[in-house]
């Protein structure tokens, strides 16, 4: 007899925890007006009852000017030229094996030609060369180009007088300077 009167006890326990059995609380009574956007703002509270992280509204809805961020953008690309060594001022023929110029890029995007015109006193261009480059937009590279002169025909036409080297990043000019060759 205890026993049956122990698991009559342990089962109405049990079923006092279960919400089977107990008829559905009924629906909420709406008024007009409830539910559509003329209500106003939600309080925070309303929204995270129970805890969480302060809801705020979008910073125009709190009369916030929206500030864009506009993109960064790499500067274009520059560049800057110099005669190096010997040849850094005027010099005879005979006196130079050859005229070294250091080209400095900067704005590079990935990769790019690096070409160089030689240009004779008499403006006629005499020697093309180029060069790849890689490099991002915010480092420069230094490319050294020369131009060979002992025994060439520089030397055996006499081409003295006022020389130009002029350099192209993927087919435009950046940056020109002028070397002198006298007899």
């Amino acid at each position: 007899m205890m026993r049956a009167l122990v698991a009559m006890l342990a089962g109405a326990v049990m079923l006092s925890g279960c919400s089977e059995g107990v008829a559905p609380r009924p629906p909420p009574t709406v008024t007009p007006g409830q539910g559509s956007d003329n209500a106003g703002a939600l309080d925070p509270a309303d929204v995270l009852a129970g805890g969480g992280s302060v809801v705020r509204p979008p910073p125009e809805a709190q009369g916030e000017p929206v500030q864009e961020v506009p993109p960064v953008e790499a500067p274009p690309p520059s560049g800057s030229a110099q005669v190096v060594g010997a040849a850094a001022g005027p010099v005879g023929l005979s006196q130079v094996d050859q005229v070294d110029v250091d080209f400095v890029v900067r704005g590079v995007r990935g990769k790019g030609q690096v070409d160089v015109e030689f240009i004779t006193p008499s403006g006629r261009p005499y020697e093309k060369q180029g060069q790849t480059v890689e490099a991002p937009p915010e480092e420069s590279r230094t490319l050294r180009f020369s131009l060979p002169v002992a025994g060439t025909q520089v030397t055996a036409s006499r081409m003295t007088g006022t020389w130009q080297a002029r350099f192209f990043l993927d087919g435009v000019l950046l940056a020109t300077t002028p070397f002198t060759l006298e007899p």
